[in-house]
């Protein structure tokens, strides 16, 4: 009777801890609504920002810790502004590589791309999403494998080309442009006009 009594109680414990109302958590990356309020304040999550190596990067050379350096090769508009002008810098690390190898092994390349850093000292969250792969294969410049080896993700019509390749390295070349994207809100200082 008293094992039934502690297991009626411990159901209950989680009946009640399940169907009670949980605390707001926030998502860091969540998107922000664009109003008249915030267009020229707002660089939403998935914003494009085409950047190129300044040297570079491959699986069959580049170790793990190693840098590298990249530039923005487009202003970055939002509203009537500039949020990210052409020509700024940003800095990364690999943070996986292995080359490639026999038996139709490919070569590894993980990279970790830091804040973007504005000359009016906001942070601009970047990676490699879907959505950058995307713009990278529509826009045919040549970068779309690399990149979306680099990122590990599968986009469609790259698994025949996996499937018939024999193994190689990752190489994303020094002056290549290839798409990144915004991956957290970044808000912007109003403009002085």
């Amino acid at each position: 009777m008293k094992s039934s009594l502690s297991v009626a109680l411990a159901a209950a414990a989680v009946l009640a801890f399940v169907a009670s109302p949980m605390a707001a958590v926030a998502i860091p990356h969540a998107d922000a609504p664009v109003t008249d309020q915030t267009r020229d304040t707002l660089l939403p999550t998935g914003t494009l920002l085409r950047i190129a190596m300044k040297q570079t990067v491959s699986s069959a050379r580049s170790k793990v810790g190693d840098t590298f350096n990249f530039t923005v090769i487009d202003d970055v508009q939002i509203g009537s502004r500039v949020a990210v002008p052409a020509g700024t810098t940003g800095t990364g690390k690999v943070v996986r590589s292995a080359p490639a190898h026999g038996g139709r092994v490919d070569g590894i390349l993980k990279l970790q791309f830091d804040p973007v850093k504005v000359s009016d000292g906001t942070t601009v969250v970047i990676d490699i999403t879907q959505e950058s792969l995307v713009a990278d294969q529509n826009s045919h410049n040549g970068m779309a494998g690399s990149v979306a080896e680099v990122a590990d993700m599968t986009v469609p019509g790259f698994f025949l080309i996996d499937f018939l390749r024999k193994g190689s390295d990752v190489t994303l070349t020094s002056g290549a442009p290839f798409h990144v994207a915004v991956t957290q809100d970044a808000f912007f200082p109003p403009s002085d006009k």
